[in-house]
């Protein structure tokens, strides 16, 4: 999996300030926090310097709260510990909240993602046309009943 990043868990920042942030999860323990030491850094003063930690192992994605004041959230539960996360799960540090995508079991890809060379059998995307402007109702009131 190493060798094909695209096929390693992505966690993405799916509501706060940094809404759209995307990283990938490691076979390493990545801290998330605050500091600018942290392998994850997000801006939100409700986040402890160090928050929580994540990692991929050879189960699945493992989620670790680290003592964090305002605490770390797993589908609207407050975790403490370490706790496994999945496939479409939600997190919630401090006031963001990430949703994990993990390419081995799920359903869908997410947007924009795609896997290999580009394909050639697309067809294009044409524009749609657009209408003829329409008359303004005192135009149409002018001329005569007959023509309209």
């Amino acid at each position: 999996m190493e060798e094909h990043p695209e096929l390693m868990p992505l966690l993405t920042v799916s509501g706060g300030a940094m809404r759209g942030l995307s990283f990938r999860v490691g076979r390493g323990v990545q801290v998330i926090g605050r500091a600018p030491t942290a392998d994850v850094v997000l801006a939100d003063p409700h986040l402890s310097r160090r928050h929580a930690t994540i990692q991929a192992t050879a189960e699945g994605v493992l989620l670790t709260d680290l003592g964090s004041t305002n605490g770390t959230w797993l589908n609207d539960t407050r975790i403490t510990g370490s706790v496994p996360i999945s496939d479409g799960d939600v997190v919630r540090l401090g006031r963001t909240d990430l949703r994990l995508y993990d390419p081995g079991v799920a359903r869908t890809d997410p947007v924009g993602m795609t896997f290999g060379a580009p394909r050639r059998d697309q067809r294009p995307t044409l524009p749609l046309p657009v209408p003829a402007p329409r008359q303004s109702i005192e135009s149409r009131e002018a001329q005569p009943a007959d023509a309209r």
